[in-house]
């Protein structure tokens, strides 16, 4: 084979491999989109997410012919606020992700009036998720949950899971073990139950900037709200460790706990070889979104956005053109 037809082969077959048909009726991901609407989150920015969802699934519908991916939205917030919006759809045409980008804009955002409803359970849109796999039958397919969020959990704090050790040397006793302990326990119980069931989860984080409104306390309080020191007494008398807690807290990284921290350490995980996804969206806005989504949907669906087609088909068109100037001498 001459040399540039080697190279045009080259590049069909890596084409084929990344973006190439599934084969027939078999479904190769399942995918929940879990979208954050809770009290974080106002109605602008809610139709912001939910748009560059749409417009994702309609700029990119060509790229799902032959794909048989199955896909489901879930819109969560606070108590009693976990409501799959669109139901499982299998998307293998261009007309198939068209009609799922109609019935997401259709969508409305849940009611948050009720007690405790615009809160952020983020465990309970974890379970939920949960759920919604185990309504079908997937067989072999790759589970996958997406997850967006602007705050950390603010709803549950039954359990306590513990992130690190600190070892604190307390006068007249010597060196002491003590748990960093995390009050997201329920969210850390959420997460390997999903992860027991096989799902991988990813996550975009929106971090509020520019500030269009009261960050959640969580997002930027020093961490000794959240893992306060130990209670110590030495022969009756109490002895405070709190400067050491708090600096062998920062040398670990826990000094402050972020919004990416918390999606870190305590949501994205795998059941597996695969690799979790975590990407950052700057703020609300049209093109920032638009792009974050379209970024990270593109990996997890298997599906190229527009200018990776543009330039795979440049890339054929100039070596189709090299290989009939070869021709022709």
């Amino acid at each position: 084979m001459h040399a540039p037809l080697r190279v045009l082969a080259v590049l069909a077959f890596l084409a084929g491999i990344a973006f190439g048909p599934a084969p027939a009726g078999a479904t190769t991901i399942a995918l929940v989109i879990a979208i954050d609407t809770s009290g974080s989150i106002d109605a602008t920015e809610f139709a912001l997410q939910r748009q560059a969802y749409v417009d994702f699934f309609n700029n990119n519908a060509a790229g799902f012919t032959g794909k048989d991916v199955a896909v489901t939205v879930l819109y969560w917030a606070g108590d009693g606020v976990q409501q799959q919006v669109v139901p499982w759809t299998t998307l293998n045409s261009a007309s198939d992700a068209q009609g799922f980008a109609s019935a997401m804009l259709a969508t409305a955002r849940p009611d948050i009036s009720a007690p405790n409803a615009a809160q952020t359970g983020v465990a309970r849109a974890l379970d939920a998720a949960v759920d919604l796999f185990a309504l079908q039958n997937f067989g072999s397919a790759s589970l996958v949950l997406d997850i967006s969020g602007d705050g950390t959990e603010n709803l549950d704090f039954g359990a306590v899971s513990v992130l690190d050790t600190v070892s604190i040397n307390v006068p007249g006793i010597g060196p002491i073990d003590f748990d960093v302990e995390s009050p997201w326990g329920d969210v850390f119980t959420a997460r390997q139950a999903a992860l027991a069931a096989g799902i991988l989860i990813n996550a975009l984080p929106i971090i509020p900037v520019p500030p269009v409104q009261q960050v959640e306390f969580q997002d930027s309080a020093p961490a000794i709200g959240f893992f306060p020191p130990p209670q110590i007494t030495v022969g009756g008398n109490p002895v405070d460790v709190s400067a050491e807690w708090n600096a062998d807290l920062a040398a670990l990284g826990y000094d402050q706990v972020s919004l990416l921290e918390f999606f870190y350490s305590r949501v994205i995980g795998s059941p597996d070889s695969r690799i979790p996804l975590m990407i950052v969206a700057n703020g609300f806005t049209a093109q920032e979104l638009g792009d974050r989504i379209g970024q990270k949907l593109s990996l997890e669906l298997n599906v190229p956005e527009p200018a990776t087609l543009r330039m795979l088909a440049c890339a054929l068109g100039v070596f189709a053109i090299v290989h009939r100037k070869h021709r022709a001498r």
